[in-house]
């Protein structure tokens, strides 16, 4: 995920008074919730659904389960949905160690290995794209296609010892969780969901929670490497959806045209949309994601 040192720097100076003092809302939490079990803690996910295909949903850094709820809802009929928090995310444990792309692939390696799936597909969003792929390359005959949503899956350039240290002064304290919620607001440049607040406040509340801005930062800063080492060892059956305006991307049309080109995949621009085309535009994304088995 770029974050500019302008925007980072704004959100800082017009937001510091309400994300210090601001006041949280009581959310009842309804979701039934399970639990995969890691050495260094939980990941928690949410099953739903029961069909010949497993779906796996992975969100971005900073981001819940809980978004990809209407994209399940238009899945689940046909499919077993697993959607996840990623470690130190959501309802997962914040214990871990460390945290980035290659820690939430192996994550997944060993739930998929454990749970003895088959027929598995991956949608993931943002960082987590990196990771889907890693997993690809490490498990070809059980995972049989990609959705890359706003997908970073390789590091064009190391980060500036400057965007470190804004990184690590922003992201923390008592105002970091707001400044992330503020960040997330604006990847809806076009049309933000006319529930973003609500979903803000629910984010806000969980990032409040002990050590899940630290793994937040820890993910910001994490290289993607290894995921990136794994691209050529991918090929086929990749569909790449970005959003026109998604403000991490200097040219979103031109990354995803790379990045479907280079795992031999296709590339769908949606106009307008932004850093979340699964959340602005659930009903095209769910005939997207199938098309990844309608081509078998």
């Amino acid at each position: 995920m770029k974050i500019t040192y302008h925007k980072i720097f704004m959100i800082f100076l017009l937001l510091f008074p309400y994300l210090l003092w601001g006041e949280d809302l009581n959310v009842e939490n309804t979701i039934q919730t399970s639990y995969f079990q890691r050495e260094e803690g939980r990941i928690a996910y949410l099953e739903t659904g029961k069909g010949k295909r497993n779906l796996i949903l992975l969100p971005g850094i900073g981001d819940r389960k809980e978004s990809y709820s209407e994209l399940v809802f238009l899945l689940e009929k046909d499919n077993t949905v697993f959607s996840f928090d990623l470690r130190g995310m959501g309802e997962s444990d914040a214990s871990f160690s460390s945290y980035g792309p290659k820690e939430t692939a192996e994550d997944i390696l060993a739930f998929i290995q454990k749970k003895n799936l088959q027929n598995v597909y991956i949608i993931a969003n943002s960082m987590t794209a990196a990771s889907a792929v890693y997993i690809r390359s490490k498990e070809k005959s059980r995972v049989l296609g990609l959705v890359l949503s706003g997908p970073f899956v390789r590091d064009k350039e190391p980060m500036s010892f400057g965007m470190k240290t804004l990184i690590h002064l922003v992201f923390r304290g008592p105002w970091g969780a707001g400044a992330w919620v503020s960040f997330y607001e604006s990847l809806f440049p076009v049309h933000p969901p006319k529930d973003l607040k609500e979903k803000s406040e629910k984010l806000k509340i969980n990032l409040k929670e002990d050590g899940r801005m630290a793994a937040v930062r820890a993910m910001l800063l994490a290289p993607k490497t290894e995921c990136e080492a794994a691209l050529p060892l991918v090929s086929g059956n990749v569909i790449v959806v970005m959003g026109s305006k998604d403000p991490d991307f200097d040219s979103p049309e031109e990354e995803a045209g790379w990045i479907a080109k280079t795992l031999d995949g296709s590339a769908k621009i949606y106009e307008d949309a932004g850093h979340y085309p699964f959340v602005e535009d659930p009903a095209r994304f769910s005939s997207d994601v199938k098309l990844l088995w309608q081509k078998n």
